[in-house]
């Protein structure tokens, strides 16, 4: 596949296995954030953790740090992405303790429609420069929706992102909206290395559609 595909708001095992089996490189999992619509609890996540075959990310947000320890060092994902709004200093001490374990993400949330780009890019490069000295690896773009997280099924700016991807030190992977029928669209506008969906795969909250992953595989084998 030309770009790197997480499958993220997995909350069963078999999901997770159609999910793998038409080529994710990662699996998420949002655990114990329970204003999501797709919640599981660590004990499940550890589960998926276990018995996944692609790289499980872990979605976290609005937790304090020592639970955030807790959660990763039982369940040992590949990455820990955070998502809420934990501050540069949080997030700078949550990799100190494990940043040999497991790589940390940051979440970070651009508008819908952007009528101040310019400044809306530099303010968000500005913060992707503090994440890369405090040992972040990864940015997610997702799309600020008033009251959620993410996983809301709308598009983020893509012209603001793919302003943010182009001078970015860090890779970045674009979420919020995307799906079989506009991935390859939001790939070519915005230049992501990554992409990560769930809404746009689903068939109801937190239970993945089989027919929509494979037309997802397919349109990204163009």
């Amino acid at each position: 596949m030309p770009v790197e595909l997480k499958i993220c708001g997995l909350t069963t095992l078999p999901d997770m296995r159609i999910a793998e089996g038409i080529g994710a490189d990662y699996v998420g999992m949002v655990v114990e954030v329970p204003y999501s619509r797709r919640p599981i609890s660590r004990w499940q996540a550890q589960a998926m953790c276990r018995a996944a075959r692609a790289r499980p990310a872990l979605v976290v947000a609005q937790q304090p740090p020592d639970q955030l320890v807790e959660i990763a060092r039982l369940c040992s994902p590949f990455a820990l992405q955070v998502h809420g709004d934990e501050s540069t200093e949080q997030i700078g001490e949550l990799v100190k303790q494990l940043t040999d374990d497991t790589e940390i993400w940051r979440g970070i949330a651009v508008a819908p429609s952007d009528e101040d780009q310019l400044r809306s890019v530099a303010e968000h490069l500005a913060l992707i420069e503090q994440l890369v000295q405090i040992g972040v690896r990864r940015i997610v773009l997702d799309t600020r929706v008033q009251g959620e997280m993410g996983g809301t099924g709308v598009t983020c700016d893509w012209e603001t992102a793919a302003a943010i991807i182009r001078d970015s030190p860090l890779s970045v992977m674009l979420a919020g909206g995307l799906g079989p029928d506009n991935i390859v669209e939001a790939i070519e506008a915005t230049g992501a290395s990554g992409v990560d969906m769930a809404t746009g795969v689903e068939s109801t909250p937190g239970r993945k559609d089989p027919a929509k992953l494979r037309a997802l595989a397919a349109a990204l084998r163009q």
